[in-house]
């Protein structure tokens, strides 16, 4: 701890290091699975961990640490992930803030787990069973796979179902789809037609429950993974991938996309 700091009453220190919790601009938090024996069930979780930094403020000494996490279990904010394969213990503590970090949930690359897009025991799946908080608050996703999932897989509309209250996707850019004007459009139809699925299922939602669906913000965004953070495409520039432009970019557009 910075010696400045030693010299303010403790009380000022807490209300600093809260401060510091609470102001940290979002933070991207992946999702990723742990090594482990494989040969079990594909109903199974499979023990997962955020290879994502902890807030800044974790790390600066231990009174910071201890604030933040009293503050973070205060509001909700401690994710555990229960796995069969871990016995009793939930896994590592996972720090995220609902109303402003960003769920990264990475379905492709050299650490792909082996059940890690399953509707059932996948990344996104595994996050819904989360305890020590309530995961239908969460608000922000990055999703990878955009075009299979759109088009081929339905894993991923199955399973963003269960989480009410997003209301921003972004949708990850590969090589492939920036190098090439045909995937540029398909990514943008594949885009459209995540949302336009997970409307529907909303407007189900809301039918089952009795209720007049009333769209909430939403907004979707594009972008390459640059250093561990999120580079942002500008709307300007994909709306012109596609004779689609960015109207469908919303729950409140009832006009199909695709």
């Amino acid at each position: 701890m910075s010696p400045s700091l030693l010299i303010l009453p403790k009380e000022i220190r807490l209300q600093i290091w809260s401060h510091a919790y609470f102001s940290q601009p979002p933070r991207l938090v992946a999702l990723e699975t742990l090594p482990h024996n494989e040969e079990h069930p594909g109903h199974t979780f499979c023990p997962r961990y955020s290879p994502s930094p902890a807030p800044t403020v974790v790390n600066l000494c231990h009174e910071s640490r201890a604030e933040a996490r009293y503050q973070a279990l205060k509001a909700g904010h401690i994710v555990q992930l229960p796995h069969p394969l871990g016995g009793p213990n939930p896994g590592p503590d996972l720090y995220f803030r609902f109303s402003t970090d960003i769920l990264f949930i990475p379905l492709l690359g050299p650490r792909l787990g082996h059940y890690d897009s399953s509707p059932d025991s996948g990344l996104l799946a595994h996050f819904h069973t989360a305890i020590a908080s309530n995961p239908t608050l969460l608000r922000s996703i990055a999703i990878t796979k955009v075009i299979q999932s759109g088009f081929r897989d339905g894993s991923l509309s199955n399973v963003l179902r269960e989480f009410p209250n997003i209301s921003r996707i972004v949708m990850m850019l590969t090589e492939d789809v920036e190098n090439s004007d045909r995937e540029k459009e398909l990514f943008v139809r594949a885009a459209a037609r995540i949302v336009r699925m997970y409307k529907i299922d909303l407007m189900s939602r809301a039918r089952g429950k009795g209720e007049t669906f009333r769209p909430h913000l939403f907004d979707v965004e594009f972008a390459r993974l640059r250093g561990g953070t999120l580079d942002i495409v500008s709307k300007e520039i994909w709306k012109e991938w596609s004779d689609g432009g960015d109207e469908w970019a919303t729950l409140d557009n009832s006009e199909p996309f695709w």
